[in-house]
């Protein structure tokens, strides 16, 4: 009977699987010595895709990941505009994004090839399809970064009521990256129009931001709808060929349906469109903080990221 009471005590009260994980954030700068903020999402395995949804989620598998970093926040325009001044490159949709207003937003209408070339020059590379899922959904199942209900407050998606839905009637727009944080927002939408806001807490459980909804994210990998049944078990890099590139997330521009983490959605890697962006990734090299370290180690003592160590 002691036995029984103590093991229905740790069954109620300890805590989920994925708030044991503390957060390791790191500051990796470009080239251009402008800051980003990466997560470290350490060595496990998660469910991967979501039984009772598309065909192309299942079947649900576990799926074993090193240790990676992954942005915080999606690529904004301010970053985007670093990249363009550094490289000379510059696409033709530009002027209609470089305004004071949207430099902390997304960047948007960049190809799959933008993306890449963007990622590499930062010293990253484009995540995984397996890597942004986990990144968004944690370890233990869960249907939202947030937990397994729907919450308008969490995400900016079509319909969600949000400021950026409303202040511009039937225009819809992205939301500043990380705006669904849990705190109460005001300010002053492209319209003129002043709006306050109560935010709910939407991101995931190893504090990425803005993994459902916004925009959709490329991701690295070709996308195959029979894929979930034929790869890899362990570190999946997707398809060798293809002829569209996954993407994930949903956007403000889609319905409910569409921004959950396990949806797979897909694209020509020339496409552009108003709500895709982007952001990067970067895999843990040999002897960096996370090799034959404990979790708790690597919060006390993070160490440089790659490509953070020439800017003090």
């Amino acid at each position: 009977m002691i036995y029984r009471t103590i093991l229905c005590f740790v069954l109620l009260y300890a805590p989920p699987l994925c708030a044991q994980y503390e957060r390791v954030e790191q500051i990796v700068r470009l080239p251009t010595g402008f800051a980003t903020e990466m997560v470290l999402v350490p060595t496990g395995s998660f469910d991967r895709g979501m039984e009772g949804e598309a065909f192309d989620e299942q079947p649900v598998r576990r799926i074993h990941l090193d240790a990676y970093l992954i942005d915080k926040y999606e690529v904004t325009v301010a970053q985007w505009g670093e990249y363009q001044k550094d490289t000379g490159v510059q696409i033709p949709e530009w002027v209609l994004q470089n305004t004071t207003a949207r430099q902390v937003h997304p960047i948007t209408l960049v190809t799959w090839y933008d993306a890449q070339d963007f990622c590499q020059w930062a010293g990253k590379r484009l995540p995984t399809e397996a890597e942004w899922e986990r990144a968004a959904r944690c370890d233990d199942g869960r249907k939202y970064p947030w937990g397994d209900g729907l919450d308008s407050y969490r995400a900016n998606y079509f319909q969600s009521n949000d400021p950026f839905e409303r202040g511009l009637g039937a225009i819809l727009s992205t939301n500043p990256v990380g705006f669904f944080d849990g705190t109460y927002r005001e300010g002053t939408l492209a319209t003129g129009r002043v709006y306050s806001y109560q935010t709910r807490d939407g991101s995931s459980p190893f504090g990425v931001h803005d993994m459902v909804g916004n925009v959709f994210e490329w991701t690295n990998d070709w996308y195959n709808p029979s894929y979930y049944v034929h790869g890899p078990d362990t570190n999946p890099q997707g398809p060798r060929e293809g002829v569209v590139k996954a993407v994930r997330g949903g956007s403000y521009g889609v319905d409910a349906s569409h921004v959950r983490p396990t949806y797979r959605a897909r694209d020509a890697p020339d496409f552009k469109g108003p709500d895709v962006g982007f952001r990067c990734a970067s895999s843990v090299q040999a002897g960096t903080a996370v090799q034959h370290r404990s979790w708790g180690t690597v919060k006390r003592a993070p160490q440089a990221a790659r490509g953070e160590a020439d800017y003090e």
